[in-house]
């Protein structure tokens, strides 16, 4: 399986992508968190080039709430670096690691629907096939929500030393993917 999720500059499918995680798992190893960090496929997009070549939707309220985030999650996803990828890059960069994990096959989670979206439009406007097929994508807050009982789409962790609150810096696409996975194989229904 996949854990999946993008970091953008608006709520549109033609929105920037900042960023992108993906965490390949298997739920019957029960990895630690420290496995799936060391498990993830990250890169950060050139956005200037995402917005001159390819219109790519910038939305003001959005930026606005970027600037609201921690410096540590905007280090991770907003700031430029040298080493930005255009997409055709950083897509050909993921295709490769997700063929080297040989799980073609295998669900692609996301919370909600937006980061499929995205992915897909900006997959179809440069023209590049998609890697995760339209019909291998599973809601991540649905399964959680079904699974415990809960209509948040988020779960108590019961793993030994894990804190939601020490451990992950929410928008940053790898600790989102983390919880993510974690709640779903870890997940505890709390009483009461």
């Amino acid at each position: 399986m996949f854990m999946f999720d993008i970091e953008t500059l608006a709520t549109r499918s033609d929105a920037v992508i900042l960023s992108l995680a993906v965490i390949h798992f298997n739920p019957d190893e029960k990895p630690s968190p420290e496995r799936l960090r060391e498990d993830c496929f990250f890169i950060k997009f050139d956005v200037e080039d995402q917005i001159r070549r390819l219109g790519r939707r910038v939305d003001p309220s959005t930026v606005d709430w970027w600037k609201k985030q921690c410096e540590n999650v905007k280090r991770k996803s907003v700031y430029p670096t040298p080493i930005d990828a255009r997409f055709e890059d950083g897509h050909r960069e993921l295709d490769q690691w997700v063929r080297w994990k040989n799980d073609s096959d295998a669900w692609v989670w996301a919370r909600g629907n937006m980061d499929q979206v995205v992915f897909q439009d900006i997959e179809n406007q440069v023209g590049v096939d998609e890697i995760f097929p339209h019909y291998r994508w599973r809601d991540v807050r649905t399964a959680v929500d079904f699974l415990y009982g809960t209509d948040t789409g988020y779960i108590t962790v019961d793993y030994p030393g894990f804190s939601k609150d020490l451990h992950i810096t929410k928008h940053n696409p790898v600790d989102d993917c983390v919880l993510d996975v974690m709640m779903l194989i870890y997940g505890r229904k709390d009483e009461g």
